[in-house]
């Protein structure tokens, strides 16, 4: 298997199903009011087309390559329909690929019911998406585990798995709502300030969430920290992750109390042009961080806690 690809496969993976999965809950629970109605995110539905898309041709890609790596062939190309059946029916990614490819077919199912039912494609493309997500997990690390313990390392890895694309779905939203033309009207940043305070209480249940699950994973994957991660490849990638991940709760502190209470205020004086700008700057750069960390994530999976291939 070519390592490299495996990676940037996983990484695009990742953010593909977060955004999926966490734009249309986002719109569900964060947008209300006259934004609801004016700036829905659904505008853009040909972009969740895209994701659905680009979703299965990422999940069909995966499966060759993790294919080609548990029947030893050298070559995609020795792939036989036998191998796919026999890494389908004999094993758990097998069958995690399976509920993703139908979960995602059922995202387009969600898709098509925008015109007659907003609010029901807005929840099926949230579940299924949120499916599509989970089954990421049956390719981490939990598979290193037997008996109990593999069942609640994974569950542990669906809840974290959920709780980052909730937030990359919300970073994403921010950056279309405070890029797009409407931004700079005062009915449309005083909505956007809205969601921002609708987003802070459901942040700090998504940042608990990702802290305690992140947690549980470290102590099911790493038996003996002090030999195992200092000096290796896994060690430095999950110092870089931490280091990351504290950097977006700096940055999503500052949008919380500082930014977002800034720009309320500037809206009472009719001055919120510079608040925008700030805020916009901070988002884009929160949501830049999240992708870094998503690449480190892609590439941690590929690691055992010591400085081999997993």
């Amino acid at each position: 298997m070519n390592d490299q690809t495996f990676i940037v496969i996983r990484f695009f993976l990742y953010l593909d199903l977060m955004v999926l999965f966490g734009l249309p809950l986002f719109e569900l629970y964060a947008v209300k009011g006259t934004l609801k109605k004016s700036v829905s995110l659904f505008s853009v539905w040909s972009f969740f087309f895209i994701l659905i898309s680009v979703g299965i041709v990422l999940s069909l890609a995966n499966m060759l390559l993790v294919a080609q790596a548990m029947s030893g062939v050298t070559d995609a190309g020795e792939i036989t329909l036998h191998i796919i059946e026999m890494v389908i029916g004999e094993t758990a990614v097998g069958l995690s690929w399976v509920i993703r490819l139908a979960a995602l077919v059922l995202a387009f199912i969600g898709l098509g019911l925008r015109l007659r039912n907003a609010v029901l494609s807005r929840y099926v493309l949230t579940l299924s998406g949120g499916t599509a997500l989970a089954t990421l997990a049956w390719g981490g690390h939990a598979a290193m585990n037997d008996g109990m313990s593999y069942y609640l390392h994974l569950l542990s890895d669906i809840i974290h798995l959920s709780a980052a694309g909730a937030w990359v779905g919300a970073l994403t939203a921010f950056a279309i709502l405070l890029c797009i033309k409407k931004a700079q009207t005062a009915s449309h940043v005083r909505q956007l300030a809205e969601a921002l305070t609708g987003f802070s209480r459901a942040g700090t249940v998504i940042v608990l969430s990702i802290v305690i699950t992140a947690v549980i994973n470290f102590f099911f994957i790493v038996e003996d920290p002090v030999k195992s991660l200092p000096g290796s490849h896994y060690g430095l990638l999950l110092l870089i992750k931490t280091g990351l991940f504290f950097v977006m709760l700096l940055l999503a502190a500052a949008n919380r109390f500082r930014l977002a209470p800034a720009l309320e205020n500037a809206l009472g004086q009719g001055h919120y042009k510079t608040g925008i700008a700030l805020m916009r700057k901070s988002i884009i750069t929160e949501f830049s961080v999240s992708i870094l960390i998503l690449a480190t994530v892609a590439w941690l999976g590929t690691l055992s806690p010591g400085n081999g291939m997993a």
